[in-house]
């Protein structure tokens, strides 16, 4: 989950605020788990189903009918399906009530468009369940801002993710950091995101629907601007916001 609370000028990306605050830290845990169950049977029941074909194929129909019968029903995946889906549910619309409590107006990533170029989903579990959770929270977002009052403002998300908020390069996302090709700064990727997004409410370039390759554009444009305005390439001269020199990861190290 990627939205900025502009009353307090912080920020959210799937989880953590920009003043350390977090929400919603149960998700990963969810998914991790139910991906990992999922694989699992998954690779059992295809075993499973392959003995059954083989004895069918063999003549031996009974046995065939007791794996599927026994092994192969959809009796408990789907009850545990459901439960999975209600403890998704609960941990979103929690962390999005908590973050409406100090929201006047909610800025958060377009959550109900897919990129083209994407790969498909395919068999990948993560992301098919990530697919699901992102609808989830565009439903949270926009359920919870109108029962209670806030401004809901979604915004474009490309690039959000990849792009250093300060120069406009892109950078190298590994685990939870975003490193700056240009910089040289270690950012912490979800606060970094977070601050991307804020910054779309207000961008008078990148609209709603401006295509992710023009995005991309804009951009790189954008860098190189910020580049031939700096008169050198150590990012320790290049002067700093107190938010910048609050959140870089190597400042911690």
């Amino acid at each position: 989950m990627r939205i900025s609370d502009h009353r307090r000028g912080q920020g959210l990306h799937r989880g953590p605020h920009a003043d350390g605050e977090h929400h919603g830290t149960g998700l990963g845990t969810l998914l991790t788990a139910e991906s990992d169950q999922r694989k699992e049977k998954g690779r059992a029941r295809a075993r499973l189903r392959s003995i059954a074909n083989q004895a069918a194929l063999r003549g031996d129909r009974a046995k065939a009918d007791r794996i599927l019968g026994n092994n192969l029903g959809t009796v408990k995946k789907n009850r545990r399906d459901r439960a999975w889906r209600a403890k998704v549910r609960t941990e979103t619309f929690t962390a999005v009530h908590r973050v409406v409590d100090k929201a006047a107006t909610v800025v958060a990533e377009d959550l109900t468009k897919t990129f083209t170029g994407r790969r498909p989903l395919g068999k990948n579990v993560n992301r098919r369940l990530a697919a699901w959770t992102k609808g989830v929270t565009a439903e949270a977002l926009k359920s919870v801002s109108e029962r209670r009052g806030s401004v809901l403002v979604p915004v474009n998300a490309a690039y959000t993710s990849q792009a250093c908020h300060r120069c406009s390069s892109l950078g190298r996302r590994s685990g939870d950091r975003l490193h700056c090709t240009w910089c040289g700064v270690v950012w912490q990727a979800d606060v970094n995101a977070a601050i991307n997004i804020q910054a779309r409410a207000g961008d008078p370039d990148i609209a709603l629907h401006t295509p992710h390759q023009r995005v991309k554009q804009i951009l790189l444009e954008r860098a190189d601007r910020h580049r031939t305005r700096l008169p050198v390439q150590d990012s320790s001269r290049y002067p700093a916001t107190e938010s910048e020199t609050s959140d870089p990861l190597n400042n911690e190290q």
